[in-house]
């Protein structure tokens, strides 16, 4: 979408990404992108970093606070991305501690699976995968990898963490309506993440309904017809279109502003904000 350009799906360390909230801004810069969202899987704990970063340095990067919220309804995992939220919300930020207690409870359980099927491993070393942030499953992997386990994060999903494998262990059960009413109930825009990847269309309505305000339409993943389809759907349903990378680091999967929305995207979620 030529360059320049907003990436609005972006991990930093504070959840499963390599990068910390500095060299991410950095890495922006250096790809001439104009701005990002920092969303990080149920944490806002690099945001105020990066914003810090961006005032100290003086940098002309526009940068949207965001989340992605991990939801799930019935058998499907669904994210809900949060942007231009207030990040020193209360309720939120008491929300967001009850879910990262409850990951570290399961992060424990997984641990404990691991090592009943002779794969041990130190939960504290998962811990200092996380840096002390979010610990998430692809920390496990990460654990899991150093330990000679497995190769790659992929290889550790596949065969031992996802849904129906043997150290799977389900999630604390966090509706994608609550998700929706957290991020309006703190002045933010609720968007449906990678609706390519829900396997099923009724979820995808049933989201819909539950008032989110956008989809996000470009995603690297995305098929060209879904794109398509996603975009029109939108459109049809005055939704907001967003898009981004999903970056979770530099040799980890997508890069950086691989997917770019232009000004005119952003501008129109700004119109939809609600008046503060």
């Amino acid at each position: 979408m030529g360059s320049m350009g907003f990436d609005l799906h972006v991990h930093t360390t504070a959840s499963d990404g390599k990068l910390r909230a500095e060299e991410v801004i950095q890495l922006a810069i250096d790809l001439g992108l104009e701005g990002l969202a920092i969303t990080d899987h149920d944490t806002i704990n690099a945001i105020n970093p990066a914003l810090h970063f961006i005032s100290r340095r003086r940098i002309s990067l526009e940068l949207v606070p965001g989340i992605e919220l991990n939801t799930e309804a019935g058998d499907n995992e669904i994210h809900i991305l949060g942007y231009y939220l207030d990040h020193n919300n209360k309720s939120l930020l008491l929300k967001l501690r009850e879910l990262k207690e409850s990951r570290d409870e399961r992060a424990f359980k997984i641990v404990s699976r691991l090592e009943e099927i002779g794969l041990p491993l130190d939960l504290e070393r998962v811990k200092e995968h996380a840096q002390g942030e979010v610990v998430g499953r692809p920390h496990i992997a990460d654990a899991m990898i150093e330990e000679g386990y497995v190769r790659t994060r992929e290889e550790a999903f596949e065969k031992y963490l996802d849904h129906g494998r043997p150290a799977y262990v389900s999630r604390y059960k966090f509706p994608p309506r609550e998700a929706i009413e957290l991020i309006k109930g703190c002045g933010g825009l609720a968007v449906l993440a990678h609706p390519g990847l829900i396997d099923d269309p009724t979820v995808v309505a049933e989201v819909i309904a539950m008032g989110v305000d956008g989809l996000e339409v470009y995603y690297p993943q995305h098929s060209d017809e879904q794109t398509s389809y996603y975009r029109l759907l939108a459109e049809e349903k005055g939704l907001l279109i967003t898009g981004g990378s999903d970056f979770h680091g530099p040799n980890e999967g997508n890069k950086l502003g691989t997917v770019r929305i232009d000004r005119s995207l952003i501008t129109a979620m700004q119109k939809r904000l609600p008046s503060r």
